[in-house]
């Protein structure tokens, strides 16, 4: 893929935790669809299937694309203890792929690298012939991405259309406190994965995480980072991407649900953050 005017941008609905309901998920985000600001949802696929298809169907009453579904990562044995317990408790609650793809097959589907490893995934993904699979790097930095890489060279293989998705939080997450120092070196890391092809000459990576929540072990500190870092970013990555999805997972009780005075300051959180993606080039 060459450079491209505007790639498509999605919104996930971790922002409004396990327990939020649609209609919180509109107060976040309406005005963005309505601009064309943002073009679709990545859902988080969460259980019970009754009350995932009330969103969908919520959703398309208001013209709001749900482009994407986020199912079970996998891989959490590869987690330390907290990350294991917290996937486990996630992943227990979100609907299993067969039943994604059977029911929602104009949907895209994504997970990551270590649940599209799993043999039962793959003869799910053999059996259904998904539109269009994306693969998410699991593990931090350069492991993460080569175990996407492998999968995505799989699939393809396999004759499956199979799309790389960097979670740039994941990429990051053990620079800690030096990620600012760190960051030229990092997006020019990151630029060559966004460059490098397969053996046909297709892009592996054609999508970004670009997790902004304020639950900061898992998102970008975006908060402290400078506009000079998401300027750079913008102008070496973002040509180069298809699709970008913005997480907003939130920090304690957030995580589950947000009371009316939460969801209020996410908004304005919100708001202060679309406007700083605007001005520096993340959002074209």
């Amino acid at each position: 893929m060459s450079k491209q005017s505007r790639p498509q941008y999605l919104v996930s609905t971790d922002s409004i935790g396990f327990l939020g309901t649609s209609s919180q998920f509109i107060y976040l985000w309406r005005e963005y669809f309505d601009s064309k600001t943002i073009d679709g949802v990545e859902v988080i696929a969460f259980k019970p299937l009754s009350r995932l298809q009330k969103l969908l169907e919520t959703l398309k009453s208001v013209n709001v694309p749900v482009l994407s579904f986020h199912g079970k990562t996998g891989g959490e044995n590869q987690l330390g203890l907290l990350g294991k317990i917290i996937m486990m408790f996630v992943n227990q609650g979100i609907v299993d792929s067969e039943i994604l793809l059977k029911n929602f097959p104009e949907i895209d589907f994504l997970s990551h690298g270590p649940h599209f490893e799993e043999e039962s995934t793959r003869k799910i993904v053999f059996k259904y012939q998904p539109r269009n699979i994306w693969i998410e790097n699991h593990l931090c930095g350069r492991r993460g991405v080569e175990d996407a890489i492998k999968q995505i060279n799989f699939y393809r293989t396999n004759k499956i259309n199979a799309n790389g998705m960097l979670d740039i939080y994941h990429y990051v997450a053990d620079l800690g406190e030096t990620l600012q120092a760190n960051w030229t070196n990092t997006v020019n890391e990151l630029l060559q994965y966004f460059l490098l092809k397969d053996k046909n000459g297709r892009q592996f990576f054609t999508g970004i995480h670009f997790p902004i929540g304020s639950r900061l072990d898992d998102s970008l500190p975006i908060d402290t980072m400078t506009d000079e870092m998401l300027e750079l970013f913008a102008q070496k990555i973002i040509p180069y991407v298809e699709r970008v999805v913005f997480e907003n997972q939130q920090a304690n009780v957030g995580l589950f649900f947000s009371t009316n005075e939460m969801l209020k300051e996410q908004k304005k959180r919100n708001a202060r953050i679309i406007e700083r993606f605007k001005k520096t080039g993340i959002i074209k």
